[in-house]
């Protein structure tokens, strides 16, 4: 009997080591850099995914999300709201920030603009800090995940210089944007970006923009998700700009940087 049970226990301590852990995200495009590295080995649930229409007051979710062993994130403000609510049910859960540490931009405030994983080069580092993350977690998938981080690091390269080249062929100067979210894709491909608060133009302001969009060859103009569009095509008819709508949490990371450039170079 008691052969038995040493028996279950050893069972029962080899399929823990070995089990999957599992890994609660904010968002889809932190789903994608974990699985471009851990692929199968981890379970990971997405806060705003598609699976469900995330509410704070859905107690159920909360449980569900919460009861993981991780909650990696980029340390966004808006995430701080979840940081507390889920650390408040699970006191194991570990936390992982997947942005931490790394050289940010300032706005005009002097506040750290967050939105680096918009930058190919500087996901390198980002699914670096992921890697050494995940082996801490499934040291023996060490090797397995080595593979995998070489193979997205050469996407990476492979990426950056296909934008390079893009831009490079085209003239392409700068875009208006109402928010900081694609600084980072600016500056690393050199691109000029105007920042426009979020309101309809006075007529004593559009003659100045206009002067401007013609000075700087200005023929853009960014709208990320859940901006209203009203505005946008309201700014865009004044100064003749074309708008491309982006989502920087969008799960498929790679369509979205060439979706995003396919619409500044025109192509």
């Amino acid at each position: 009997m008691l052969k038995k049970i040493f028996a279950l226990l050893l069972l029962f301590s080899w399929v823990t080591a070995f089990a999957k852990p599992m890994i609660t995200v904010t968002y889809p495009v932190q789903d994608y850099f974990i699985k471009k590295i851990a692929h199968n080995s981890v379970y990971v649930r997405v806060v705003y995914g598609s699976k469900h229409d995330f509410r704070f007051s859905n107690k159920t979710l909360i449980r569900k999300l919460s009861s993981t062993d991780y909650y990696f994130n980029f340390g966004l403000k808006s995430e701080q709201k979840l940081i507390d609510t889920f650390t408040k049910r699970n006191s194991h859960l570990k936390l992982f920030n997947m942005i931490e540490g790394m050289s940010f931009l300032k706005d005009e405030f002097g506040n750290k603009i967050p939105y680096v994983w918009l930058d190919p080069l500087l996901v390198r580092k980002l699914a670096m800090k992921t890697y050494e993350k995940l082996v801490k977690i499934q040291s023996y998938e060490k090797k397995s995940f080595k593979k995998n981080l070489d193979i997205f690091l050469n996407e990476l390269d492979e990426i950056y210089l296909h934008v390079k080249k893009r831009f490079d062929e085209k003239e392409v100067y700068g875009f208006f944007s109402f928010s900081n979210q694609l600084d980072y894709f600016a500056k690393r491909f050199r691109l000029d970006v105007y920042h426009k608060k979020f309101k309809y133009l006075t007529a004593k302001e559009v003659p100045a923009l206009v002067n401007l969009v013609r000075k700087e060859h200005i023929k853009h103009l960014g709208l990320a998700k859940d901006e209203p569009y009203l505005i946008a095509q309201s700014i865009a008819g004044h100064i003749g700009a074309k708008i491309f709508e982006y989502d920087i949490y969008d799960r498929n990371w790679q369509s979205n940087i060439f979706k995003i450039t396919r619409h500044l170079a025109n192509y």
